[in-house]
């Protein structure tokens, strides 16, 4: 046993009864997550529940079902660093009683090319901040407060340009979204509750997810989690504030039309939540299963009754309880449901899957509503030599054309952020996509990533910089008969490769290219290639 371990022991040991025990949550982005994915294949055991943020309990939990006599180098050192993850380093610390206070320092600096302009690039969401300054206090051992302000760039200048610093050389180039991150979370052995601003990821995919997937800045919520060694339920509820814009409509239908501007119809809610709850529950350790069901309430208050554990959402009829959006008859309320499963096959083996589902109609129903349906099926495989571990995987997606939108936006399960940028919560509609990828670390210090993907998108998933995102729902019998992907497919094929070096504890060097060949670019005859390159360097003071 190393000297680090051995204080990190000492640490968990004395430090209760000295002074407050500050604690980490796993945050949505950090690299410890890619720990946890390379542990579940090298142990063969599934983690129970892949939605972080993670509670520090559930993932001692999971430590605790692994013999690590049976690791690999390389498993040992993603063990230790994940045990090392949650108890927060930090070179400013002031403690005192049942009190504690950790700040720290971070910059970034990050410069991105894109080498053809009419090609429609992915939108770069989660921009590194020039200057970040997490703050988190802690009261006992149970509390922890988290704000962290940041200079960032305003994501408009560094999307659209084609070559971008990700600093602000003027003051309407500043991101006004302050804070990407602040909340308050109370937590315990068998219990976690969260609630403010921040980011969410459900799902063990490489590439997405079906149901939270990480599109779009920040998420303000609230989640209250039980849950032992085999058994999770959660219940969170977002709000998700929305305002009908040009770029949300389809040019064809005239952007936004004059109709739909009468002051009587709703444009604009603040009182629009999605609440949801997740059971995950684990078989003899080789199966993890998740079942989560969803309801989006487009303008409501804030409604006591979804908070009931024991309710069926599709029990409550609430798609009768509010009115009607005036420009089509649109419900204001839109279902969710989802099934995922992991299984751990074998040692160093192990498949997963999503299904999700907004509206199934059965052959016969007198029903107008196009099938919403969602699939992801994967394979991954771990292997380690020589103290370098790696991660294969392949990975295959398809999502019908109506997925996520429903009768009216506020019932669509869709987000604004104060930009009034739109983002899908779960991965975009009419695609399907095909991706091979893989990832080679040793320790933390040296990573290579690399993946390969075939995307093909219909014209209802739109999402470039021109027309933004589409809602262009539509009711008749010629919906129903779409198929993903619709009328002029865009067929991407996208090569990417990257790397990434911590020479020293304060400071990581990230570098990413990738190539894209669009046949149908933007759904308009006719083949395009273009490419994007970044490099970035990340001080930790």
């Amino acid at each position: 046993m190393n000297k680090n371990v051995f204080s990190l022991i000492i640490f968990f040991i004395l430090t209760p009864v000295l002074f407050a025990v500050p604690f980490n949550m796993i945050l949505t982005g950090d690299p410890v997550l890619e720990d946890i994915r390379f542990l579940s294949l090298e142990s063969n055991i599934p983690f129970l529940s892949f939605s972080p943020p993670l509670a520090p309990g559930e993932i001692k939990n999971f430590l605790n079902d692994i013999n690590q006599e049976e690791l690999s180098q390389a498993g040992k050192e993603a063990y230790y660093r994940l045990l090392k993850s949650l108890v927060p380093q930090s070179r400013i610390l002031f403690s005192e009683e049942n009190f504690s206070l950790l700040f720290d320092i971070n910059s970034t600096l990050e410069t991105r090319a894109n080498f053809n302009s009419k090609i429609s690039y992915p939108r770069y969401t989660h921009i590194p901040p020039l200057v970040s300054l997490p703050l988190r206090l802690y009261f006992a051992e149970k509390i922890q407060l988290y704000i962290e302000p940041i200079f960032a760039i305003n994501s408009r200048f560094y999307n659209e340009d084609n070559f971008s610093f990700n600093i602000p050389f003027g003051y309407n180039q500043i991101s006004h979204n302050m804070s990407l991150r602040a909340f308050a979370v109370a937590t315990g052995n068998w219990w976690n509750f969260q609630i403010g601003r921040d980011r969410l990821y459900w799902g063990t995919g490489h590439t997405g997810s079906l149901t939270f997937s990480d599109n779009s800045p920040f998420y303000d919520f609230a989640r209250l989690s039980f849950f032992s060694s085999n058994v999770k339920y959660s219940f969170i509820v977002n709000q998700l504030p929305l305002t009908l814009t040009d770029n949300l409509f389809d040019p064809q239908r005239n952007a936004f039309p004059d109709d739909w501007k009468n002051s009587d119809n709703l444009q604009h809610t603040m009182q629009r939540y999605f609440y949801l709850h997740r059971l995950d529950f684990r078989l003899f350790k080789k199966v993890s299963i998740g079942l989560m069901e969803g309801i989006m309430a487009g303008n409501s208050p804030f409604s006591i009754r979804y908070f009931n554990p024991m309710v069926i959402y599709h029990d409550l009829f609430a798609w009768n309880d509010y009115p009607k959006w005036e420009p089509n008859n649109g419900d204001m309320i839109g279902s969710y449901l989802s099934l995922e499963v992991n299984w751990s096959i074998f040692k160093n083996l192990a498949c997963y899957g999503q299904f999700v589902m907004n509206e199934l109609t059965f052959p016969g129903e007198n029903d107008e509503n196009p099938n919403a349906l969602g699939w992801m099926a994967g394979v991954q495989y771990a292997h380690s030599l020589n103290g370098w571990g790696a991660v294969f995987f392949l990975e295959f997606i398809y999502t019908d054309p109506y997925l996520s939108i429903l009768s009216s936006p506020f019932a669509s399960f869709i987000q604004m952020d104060r930009l009034e940028n739109y983002y899908f919560l779960g991965y975009p509609r009419d695609t399907i996509a095909v991706t091979f990828g893989g990832c080679f670390f040793n320790n933390d210090k040296l990573n290579f990533n690399g993946r390969f993907s075939w995307i093909a998108s219909g014209e209802h998933n739109k999402n470039d910089k021109a027309n933004g995102m589409l809602w262009n729902w539509d009711t008749g019998r010629l919906i129903m008969k779409e198929r993903t992907p619709t009328g002029t497919v865009e067929n991407k094929l996208v090569l990417s490769l990257g790397s990434g070096w911590k020479p020293h504890s304060w400071l990581g060097i990230k570098a990413n290219i990738t190539g894209i060949y669009s046949i149908n670019n933007n759904h308009v005859k006719g083949n395009v290639l273009g490419g994007q390159a970044s490099i970035s360097a990340s001080f930790h003071l």
